[in-house]
């Protein structure tokens, strides 16, 4: 564990989306990239082609998986192998999954109707024309439908004709009135041959045809049909073409680098069909189908319970289709090739996307490896303040539960063309590990043939993460934190005290940590479903998932106006057994569901269900209690906080638990631009804690923790956004303090290291150790590196070839144009005096501070390499770097593009060259504003550049 925190495998590395726009590679081009992401520690790419809304620069290329396209496909795997990375590829040009290969009979497919009124008393020949087809498709567009002579669709099924009675508006009827007089129609002639009873008839004719709906934004020559995601034969057909066109080319997948084959989110619109759904239909609900099809276009109005019944039936229907047949088929098909599926399935879904699956069993089921998403700097918030643009805790919870342990993210999306670096990208990246990611997918990395200029063409949504960035030769240290925290959690199995059911609802979602769900600060939970929920079982009172043997305190259940039966019954076993069960009563139990073997349950919610008391609370009653939070359950248990300190009702910290081999890892995130100082407590008991960074890969020892009734208690300080691994071992037990104390809520700002415990603030303090009291005068010294600066500025960028800068400040409040505009690397350059006896104190370890900064800096003190600092504090350690008398420093700050843009825009300069004209501006997430208009981004050094000597303290053995 730790030398591959130090050096984490490739598994562990990020990767990016290759966004291939047009279809159009420069295969040069395509190699020096692919060289670049190596040289920044990126593991792998998915090949992403799709077609672009600008067409003056982007170039339009050849047909997707055509030969010219295969050929540059080939490139792209060779030159990626050669390097040791990994090559996923889109299944599509765009999305949803689809193609111009694909038959009228695997194109996705609706229902469709056509109805005519009729006065009944006797026998009558009723003309029902073919249903009249939009002309465009639920996003606007014309519909891709083949038709043949007769001007029909070429492909049609019939599914039913209906005559249903005309009944005053707003009266309930039932199915019993309805009448299927399929039998009686002639599809050939069109003509329904009946003897009509009397009164007034709607009859209606349905009939399932392609949908026509399109790939979303295909290439130039790429447009085609999405394949019918709930047909198994379709899937098979859309594979089975792709992986056939893959190996004429490269052979047997299995000995290149290509590695999965990917399925971007389904954001499909309007109704779905396919042939077999009756079938499922009748064995899924237990009844027929067809008398209930008026509901899916409100025709009728049957009784609040019969609809609602049979939308969610229809629901799970398309669900379980879509599960085994697009996803578990799929899964099937790759593994037959030496490949692995990965997709966002059912996400980023309800309630952003009318996505009809249970999200937690297609990603657990349908794939080999689950993929969530996130943004940055961009919210899409529900009426009750969920942010559905952040899908990472049900996909955690999916490979967690499923027992996968894979948990991708496709990573970093935004709006913000090039206007940040990676300490803005640091904060929700940490969110989503604090949620369970575990390896990163950047959106993402646009291919940029020969000519294209800087910062080049890009996919209109992402994080420009290419060789064109600015700061690109210096990102790597970051892709290195990404992959240290990605190994361990990866590496290690997630423990929470709670496990929660999120319901029997389809669509369903998990939410993100403290959304739907709150175990209560301190606490962490997963998400289960009704399949996993019903296979779980209770051992010694705890609630363990067989498939991952993870062991749960507490079960809550989801609020729910119905409950399923089968998981009532699974709940009730669950409480006899030990389990303890916290929830709101259900109002009802659902209809069956064509499940047999069930007891009756009358009177069960009543006598299952009791109200939470101290006094009424008894753990294997048998009851299931509401009225409580669960962390006051946990409590009541004796169960104290995972993770607590003073002030965690405010959230300032986030964390999540691991465990491997006896090592317990805690990653402790803090969530402000504050630096904050906390005495900390884990629930741990007899082990030793050690600080693992993932910035830099150094593990220390923690010198400063306290055994109490709690846990293990130790102060730990963290610079704005930082994050960092407490771990905790078993071993021998090293020399400690027990407490620092001061007067003070908070314990003083402090670092641990090599030398021992840094106190970063001026004062008295207490050094506790057992029962012994040392009371200590901190001091330090603080030297700033005044004066000017010589700054130095790359040819061709409109900025002189050298500044002094009196002061730091940022280049934008330069009265030089060429300076306020600059995007690029400056070289700052001082020579400051060291004297000769500095300190008197050998201990004393001397930091360079270089403040404030945008956005990444690399350093070099005396021509010695200091290294690359892209996170708050931006300091290095240079006490062995300084000299007596005259030093020299350098310092290279690279920004990023969205100046010289501005810069262009306002000016009439030409420095830049982009098919962007506009962009989102941080703070105003909705509003898209032109170069000319946007705020010029501070940039360069702001210090103060100081240096600060500090005295470590080390323990008493």
């Amino acid at each position: 564990m730790r030398q591959n925190f130090l050096q984490p495998p490739s598994t562990a590395k990020p990767t990016v989306y290759h966004w291939w726009l047009g279809g159009h590679v420069d295969t040069l081009r395509l190699k020096e990239e692919i060289k670049s992401f190596d040289e920044a520690g990126i593991a792998g790419f998915t090949i992403f082609e799709i077609g672009s809304r600008d067409t003056i620069q982007v170039g339009a290329g050849p047909e997707f998986l055509g030969d010219e396209s295969l050929a540059t496909i080939r490139v792209a795997v060779e030159e990626a192998g050669k390097y040791g990375m990994e090559v996923g590829l889109n299944t599509a040009s765009s999305w949803n999954a689809g193609g111009n290969w694909l038959t009228p009979k695997h194109a996705a497919k609706s229902i469709y109707q056509r109805k005519v009124n009729v006065t009944g008393g006797g026998k009558k020949k009723i003309k029902l024309p073919f249903p009249e087809i939009p002309e465009k498709d639920p996003r606007g567009r014309t519909r891709l439908i083949s038709y043949g002579k007769d001007g029909k669709p070429l492909y049609s099924e019939e599914i039913a004709v209906l005559a249903i009675p005309l009944v005053k508006d707003n009266v309930a009827m039932d199915t019993s009135g309805i009448k299927d007089v399929s039998l009686y129609f002639d599809a050939k002639k069109e003509v329904l041959n009946w003897d009509v009873p009397e009164g007034e008839w709607k009859i209606v004719r349905y009939v399932s045809s392609n949908s026509g709906e399109n790939l979303v934004l295909p290439s130039k020559y790429s447009a085609g049909p999405i394949v019918d995601h709930f047909d198994g034969e379709a899937t098979a057909f859309h594979f089975n073409y792709i992986i056939d066109r893959l190996e004429s080319v490269l052979g047997d997948l299995r000995e290149t680098s290509l590695k999965n084959l990917y399925m971007a989110s389904y954001e499909a619109r309007g109704f779905n069909w396919t042939p077999t759904l009756p079938q499922e239909f009748q064995e899924l609900n237990g009844y027929d189908i067809k008398k209930f099809l008026p509901i899916l276009f409100e025709e009728v109005v049957f009784s609040t319970e019969a609809t609602s019944a049979f939308r969610a039936g229809f629901q799970r229907t398309l669900s379980e289709l879509m599960i085994k047949n697009f996803y578990m088929k799929s899964k099937e098909i790759c593994n037959a090739h030496g490949l692995k599926n990965n997709s966002e399935a059912g996400g980023p879904g309800y309630p952003l996307h009318n996505v009809p699956v249970e999200p937690l069993k297609a990603l657990g089921k349908g794939l080999d490896i689950p993929r969530g998403e996130f943004w940055i700097n961009h919210n899409n918030f529900s009426e009750e303040g969920l942010d559905v643009l952040r899908v990472v805790k049900e996909v955690s919870s999916a490979s967690h539960i499923y027992g996968i342990g894979m948990v991708e993210m496709e990573a970093f999306t935004t709006f913000q063309q090039w206007q940040e670096g990676p300490f803005e990208m640091k904060p929700m990246g940490d969110r989503a590990f604090a949620e369970g990611m575990n390896r990163v997918v950047v959106h993402g990395s646009t291919h940029n043939p020969e000519g294209t200029g800087n910062p080049g063409i890009v996919y209109h949504a992402g994080t420009h993460y290419n060789d064109k960035r600015v700061w690109w030769k210096k990102i790597r240290p970051f892709n290195e934190y990404l992959a240290r925290v990605s190994y361990v959690l990866q590496e290690a199995d997630f423990k929470a005290d709670v496990l929660y059911y999120y319901g029997d609802t389809i669509p369903n979602y998990g939410g993100h940590k403290r959304s739907r769900f709150n175990p209560g600060e301190g606490y962490d939970f997963e998400l289960v479903n009704t399949e996993i929920l019903l296979g779980l079982e209770v051992k010694n009172g705890k609630i363990v998932n067989p498939r991952n043997k993870a062991e749960f305190s507490v079960l809550a259940l989801t609020k729910e106006y119905e409950i399923n039966p089968q998981v009532l019954v699974k709940l009730e076993q669950m409480a006899k057994s030990g389990a303890i069960i916290t929830g709101s009563k259900p109002n009802r139990i659902a209809p069956e569901r064509n499940m047999k073997d069930l007891p009756k349950m009358n009177g069960w919610l009543n006598s299952i269900w009791k109200p939470y008391s101290k006094q009424t609370f008894k753990p294997g009653s048998g009851a299931i209690y509401y009225g409580a939070s669960v962390a006051e359950i946990l409590q009541e248990l004796k169960i104290s906080h995972d993770f607590d300190y003073l002030d965690k009702g405010f959230y300032t910290l986030d964390y999540t638990h691991y465990q491997k081999d006896g090592l317990d890892f805690y990653f402790v995130v803090n969530t402000t631009n504050e630096w904050l100082s906390r005495d900390l407590t884990f629930r741990q008991e007899g082990k030793t804690p050690e600080l693992w960074n993932p910035e830099n890969g150094s593990i220390s020892t923690i010198p400063v923790f306290e055994n109490t009734s709690d846990g293990i208690q130790l102060p730990l300080s963290l610079a704005p956004y930082e994050s960092i691994f407490v771990v905790f071992k078993h071993g021998d037990k090293q020399a400690h303090f027990t407490k620092i104390a001061r007067d003070g809520i908070h314990p003083p700002r402090l670092r641990y290291g090599e030398y021992g415990v840094e106190l970063w603030e001026e004062g008295e303090f207490d050094f506790v150790q057992k029962d012994k009291t040392s009371r200590m005068l901190n001091h330090g010294n603080l030297k700033t590196i005044a004066g000017a600066w010589e700054v130095y500025f790359p040819e061709g960028w409109g900025a002189p070839e050298k500044a002094i800068f009196p002061e730091l400040k940022s280049w934008t409040e330069s009265e030089i144009e060429g300076v306020k505009y600059f995007s690029g690397t400056a070289r700052y350059e001082k020579n400051f005096i060291h004297e000769m006896h500095a300190s008197e104190f050998p201990e004393a370890r001397v930091y360079l501070d270089l403040g404030d900064l945008s956005h990444v800096a690399e350093v070099w003190l005396n021509e010695q390499p200091l290294g690359i600092t892209w996170a708050k504090p931006y300091r290095f350690d240079v006490s062995d770097a300084l000299k007596p008398g005259i030093n020299t420093l350098k310092i290279e700050v690279a920004n990023t593009w969205s100046n010289r843009l501005t810069g262009d825009a306002a000016t009439g300069a030409n420095f830049t060259k982009t098919h962007v004209e506009a962009t989102v501006i941080k703070g105003i997430p909705k509003l898209r504003v032109p170069w000319k208009d946007a705020p010029l981004i501070p940039s360069g050094i702001f210090g103060p550049v100081t240096l600060k000597t500090v005295l470590p303290i080390v323990a008493p053995k």
